[in-house]
């Protein structure tokens, strides 16, 4: 009985991104379960690139600032792999901007970092978050990670 389950909650959210009004039971979603690697369960589902589980997670309760390795909130551990789209649409589910992880990884400095072509496949959201960025002054104050990782380690962070 217990797969039969498991297999309607994944059916439900498929069925979520092509019809997103269709509402995802709220009592099947853990959000104290932790992935593989023992970190909240939004981390994993980010690596999968699966925003409707992230938004029925967070519908559910879940953390949107949730530490996973080196203390990078979801928003930034999503620019890290450059997920684009799914830091969008972290930002417009009201995710910090201005976070800073432990190795001085800051968001405004991976989306001036990446390597993604603005023009490519992921350029539109790329572009998004820029934008985002630029509205709330964080373009014009982009640190370098050894930077970061000085101003935190004197307690100027974040400036």
């Amino acid at each position: 009985m217990r797969g039969n389950r498991a297999i309607m909650y994944a059916m439900l959210l498929a069925l979520k991104m092509f019809l997103p009004s269709v509402a995802i039971p709220q009592t099947h979603i853990d959000i104290t379960a932790k992935g593989r690697d023992g970190l909240p369960g939004i981390f994993w589902l980010i690596k999968e690139r699966d925003e409707a589980a992230v938004g029925a997670w967070l519908d559910a309760g879940g953390d949107i600032e949730a530490w996973g390795y080196h203390r990078a909130t979801p928003v930034l551990a999503a620019a890290i792999v450059d997920n684009w789209p799914m830091v969008l649409y972290l930002i417009e589910r009201g995710a910090r901007m201005d976070v800073a992880d432990g190795r001085g990884f800051t968001l405004p400095y991976r989306a001036s970092s990446t390597r993604m072509d603005p023009d490519g496949i992921f350029g539109p959201p790329l572009n998004a978050v820029r934008a985002h960025l630029a509205q709330a002054g964080l373009l014009s104050r982009i640190y370098e990670p050894a930077q970061v990782r000085a101003m935190d380690a004197e307690g100027d962070w974040p400036p």
